[in-house]
């Protein structure tokens, strides 16, 4: 049997979370079909919350007990994820799906330059290297050739830059948590707390039901599974992973969800990939190999 080294797993548990994040935008087109997007963000958030709760109660109670600091530790994460959330699916009602893809993508090249510059964290060559080639791939993968500026592609830039501080926020906090599982749960909770205002303008102002009447069982099934496959394990695995790994390999390695929501759309959605995307998934993929093959520990032990 092959001993996987920690760092090993990190990376297997970080694409496990890439691939999850990829099929996951086929499950947000299937779940807005009945429900809007804050209610749709409200049940997912409260349903991984409720979930993770009664899960680590029930399974490791010293845990539960051990690791309520972690509600602190995880707020700047949280709250960026929330925040990123709210632009890009709001800035998707002024913009297209590719511009939101391929600006959202700028987190990538972003982490490396925020990490250096506010958190002190060094650089390599390699790093800025590796990064403007996983971003230009990601623009060959969404075929920008007719891209244009739309004004919801700046709320769309404010996702990209809080998802790259949710990713360093991570890096720091990660490590120092108690319970990576619990960290999770508590990084959704402010996740929820961001949404919640938006929550309520909408349901109070616009009269929009907290739940639809009578939602279908594909729109409720995908409710499900972005709540407890994607918010409750899938980023789990990310706080695992970068436990071990540094931003630069985890942010190339959370793209990897460019790729396979296309092969997942493919499937599910009848979607095609032209020779061009698929040149643009061929680069995010080797940005990623080389990443990790280069930024490996040299002792192997970590």
């Amino acid at each position: 049997m092959i001993k996987l080294t920690p760092y090993n797993k990190a990376i297997i548990e970080l694409t496990i979370a890439g691939i999850i994040w990829g099929a996951s935008f086929t499950a947000v087109r299937w779940a807005l079909e009945d429900f809007s997007t804050t209610t749709l963000m409200f049940w997912r958030f409260m349903l991984a919350i409720v979930g993770g709760e009664v899960f680590l109660f029930l399974v490791s109670r010293k845990d539960f007990d051990n690791s309520w600091s972690d509600l602190r530790l995880s707020a700047k994460a949280g709250m960026c994820l929330g925040v990123s959330l709210l632009f890009q699916i709001y800035g998707l009602n002024f913009t297209t799906a590719t511009n939101s893809g391929f600006i959202t993508s700028l987190y990538v090249i972003l982490i490396p330059i925020i990490g250096t510059l506010f958190f002190k964290h060094k650089i390599y060559p390699r790093h800025i290297l590796l990064s403007l080639t996983a971003f230009a791939g990601m623009g060959l993968l969404l075929d920008l050739r007719e891209f244009t500026m739309q004004k919801g592609d700046v709320l769309t830039l404010g996702a990209a830059l809080t998802a790259a501080l949710q990713i360093i926020f991570i890096g720091q906090s990660a490590p120092k948590a108690k319970s990576a599982f619990r960290f999770n749960t508590f990084q959704t909770f402010w996740s929820l707390v961001m949404v919640l205002p938006f929550l309520v303008f909408e349901t109070v102002a616009h009269k929009v039901p907290l739940a639809p009447a009578a939602p279908g069982m594909r729109a409720v099934l995908s409710v499900i599974a972005l709540a407890f496959v994607v918010s409750l394990f899938a980023f789990y695995m990310q706080v695992r992973a970068q436990r071990v790994l540094n931003t630069t390999t985890s942010s190339m390695l959370c793209l990897l969800e460019g790729p396979f929501a296309f092969f997942f759309g493919a499937i599910f959605l009848g979607e095609t990939l032209s020779t061009i995307q698929a040149s643009g998934a061929v680069l995010i993929l080797g940005s990623c190999a080389f990443s990790v093959f280069l930024d490996r520990p040299v002792d192997g032990k970590s």
